[in-house]
């Protein structure tokens, strides 16, 4: 193979010697110029011409094999961008959409890898038009300043860091910065546009629930209508009474039943809200109840685990309120002839052991003073009584109560006041149902006060004289051991239970509980304990009379949607539809070019240059053309002066100019 640096410097030497006469005047013409470089410009120029391409070639036209095959490609570029454009519809499409419903999976699923791949793809399209448009710009004439903005900032960090490292401001600073914010910020859209929620897709729905001022069903025990449903009352109260710990706390009793809140219990630090309402915790802490047992509601179809309820209703509860004393101390013997005297006198209520209640004072049917009555305990251990004076009033209360599938409890409770059409002060005033042919009998304190005295007796505790041992009832233990007054200390001994050491207000509280709770049972004793289904209840209209209120709700599915953001999607839309844009302003610029594409080559660097030693083919050679004709060429930036004192740097093809680390480090260079 020839030897390259010996043919260049053979052609000088013909050059210089053929050129002689010529060159000899310039050099004496300008005292500045060296006759060196004079001699390598010629020789430059004569290795040019043995290099220059004797074809000539036209412009690049719209229908040729390369603008078609580059119209392609940027055309490629802009698939994505419509990509992420109906990935934002269908978003849209899918709103309030279960999360197993129809595309909802797989729009989830591209959520999580578009963080990934927009900035990638927006990277390519930004990038692919900036370099359309200097090329495009470079063809009709551009400022340097403004060609190194082009292509200096296709990155996000580049476009950040070009300004500062030119120092030189320029309009198209603020656009670029803005350009690229879209990549981030797209990317962050694409993925939080869909976020998932419950569903709040809401409907109207009936509820019933029962009216705690229904009529009391029956005439006494031993009536026809006692003997049908004191059975099943007893069963109520009785399994009320044994509900576990947590079930007496919860808002929800053993049979699913919603409890009522107190308001009276309400610690002086909860405040309720602009509308009166109080909240009540999930799990019922906190939270004292006007009775053991809830209101029994049912909605239509029954409460599904697959939905979630939510509605109001009006209720009632009696309210005790007493103040406890120490009674006189008196013996066993002394006990039974105090309370067969006070039988005997008045009208009074007795377990036939230790417990005994009589009203204080005649109370009319129609009369507006709350009733008042007496309470008293004997206590056989130390020979004592505990009077209890308590004044029975009713509170009106509205309930808020929400439901998952069928666990419902209340959550908001109000204060209300006496609607119009209630004319009693407590439903032991006696209660007749609004258009009910059935009235109300007669005397239905003294009816309710023999039933509940002695419901938690049994028929065998009369026998062989059990009927007179001092022994504490349930409802007695109640007041001191209410988790469990069945198992309490001395409710089966002479040792009695003291039921003095609670207060009053505790006394009042648990006093309530019972009485409530025995009113429920007496009214809807096979509700309680049975079905309360909606518009299809089980009792007997010959002998019960429960009144049912109607009331609309709200019924929501208990499903988790997605749910579009607003924000976020616009931000998607913004930045997909620039995306979309610079793909076709780039697929126009590359249409409108006519030069050859030369930037983001490295052959631009040997167009034209002294240094390198390439033969040309054409001016119109795009870069991609070139650097497969010439890829074997080996370039650096080196000294093309090796042989003077002072070196050159610059680029071009070894053998032309030596490579730097083959000088010198001491070596100075112009």
């Amino acid at each position: 193979m020839p030897d390259i640096s010996h043919d260049f410097n053979s052609t000088e030497g013909a050059n210089l010697d053929s050129g002689a006469t010529n060159t000899a005047s310039p050099a004496s013409d300008d005292p500045n110029n060296d006759p060196a470089e004079s001699l390598i410009s010629e020789s430059i120029r004569d290795k040019k011409a043995a290099f220059a391409p004797t074809e000539t070639h036209s412009i690049r036209k719209r229908d040729s094999a390369g603008a078609i095959q580059q119209f392609l490609l940027d055309v490629l570029l802009i698939i994505p961008s419509l990509c992420f454009i109906i990935y934002g519809m269908m978003a849209l499409k899918h709103n309030n959409w279960p999360i197993d419903a129809g595309m909802v999976p797989t729009l989830r699923m591209a959520a999580t890898y578009s963080p990934t791949v927009f900035p990638i793809v927006f990277a390519a399209v930004a990038a692919n038009l900036l370099k359309a448009a200097a090329g495009w710009k470079m063809e009709r004439g551009v400022s340097i300043l403004t060609l190194e903005y082009l292509l200096s900032c296709r990155t996000v960090f580049s476009a950040v860091t070009t300004p500062l490292s030119l120092r030189r401001l320029n309009i198209l600073s603020p656009l670029l910065i803005a350009l690229w914010a879209m990549s981030p910020l797209g990317g962050q859209a694409a993925l939080r546009i869909i976020d998932v929620v419950p569903s709040q897709a809401s409907e109207p729905y009936p509820f019933e629930n029962l009216e705690f001022m229904s009529v009391f069903p029956h005439s006494g025990a031993q009536s026809s209508a006692g003997f049908s449903t004191m059975p099943s009352i007893q069963g109520a109260f009785i399994s009320a009474l044994s509900f576990p710990e947590d079930i007496k706390t919860r808002p929800r009793d053993a049979f699913g039943h919603v409890k009522i809140p107190m308001l009276e219990y309400y610690p002086p630090t909860a405040a309720a809200d602009a509308d009166g309402w109080y909240d009540v915790s999930l799990d019922g802490a906190d939270t004292t109840w006007s009775a053991i047992m809830g209101i029994p509601i049912a909605t239509q179809g029954g409460f599904s685990q697959g939905h979630n309820y939510s509605f109001t209703f009006e209720t009632a509860y009696m309210n005790a309120d007493c103040s406890v004393q120490r009674g006189a101390s008196m013996s066993l013997v002394g006990w039974f002839a105090f309370k067969n005297k006070t039988l005997g006198r008045e009208a009074a209520y007795t377990t036939g052991r230790t417990l005994l209640i009589k009203s204080d004072g005649f109370h009319g049917l129609f009369s507006k003073n709350p009733r008042k009555l007496i309470l008293t305990s004997y206590y056989p251990q130390d020979s004592i009584t505990t009077n209890a004076t308590c004044t029975l009033t009713t509170t009106h209360a509205e309930v808020d109560v929400a439901c998952t599938g069928d666990l419902c409890g209340a959550r908001r409770v109000r204060r209300i006041e006496k609607p119009d059409n209630v004319t009693v002060t407590t439903v032991l005033d006696g209660v007749i149902a609004e258009g009910s042919q059935k009235m109300a009998p007669a005397g239905v304190f003294d009816l309710f006060m023999t039933t509940f005295m002695r419901v938690t007796l049994t028929t065998w505790e009369a026998e062989n004289g059990a009927w007179y041992k001092p022994y504490p009832s349930p409802l007695e233990t109640y007041f001191t051991h209410p988790a469990a007054p069945f198992s309490a200390p001395g409710i089966g001994s002479y040792n009695g239970t003291d039921i003095y050491g609670i207060g009053g207000a505790v006394f009042s509280q648990r006093f309530s509980q019972l009485l409530n709770t025995f009113w429920l049972a007496s009214v809807a004793s096979r509700n309680i304990t049975g079905d309360f289904n909606f518009q299809a209840h089980t009792l007997n209209r010959a002998i019960e009379n429960t009144i049912v209120q109607n009331t609309t709700g709200m019924r929501i599915p208990d499903e988790l949607v997605v749910r579009v953001s607003g924000l976020w999607i616009s931000i998607l839309f913004i930045a997909s539809t620039i995306m979309l844009a610079s793909g076709i302003a780039a697929s126009i610029f590359s249409c409108l070019r006519r030069g050859p594409d030369v930037l983001d080559r490295a052959t631009y660097f040997l167009r034209d240059s002294p240094h390198v030693n390439v033969a040309q083919q054409s001016s119109l050679e795009d870069g991609t053309s070139q650097v497969k004709r010439i890829k074997g060429v080996r370039v650096c930036i080196g000294d093309v002066r090796p042989s003077e004192e002072t070196g050159y740097v610059a680029f071009g093809t070894v053998g032309e100019a030596m490579p730097l680390r083959w000088q010198e480090k001491e070596r100075r260079y112009a």
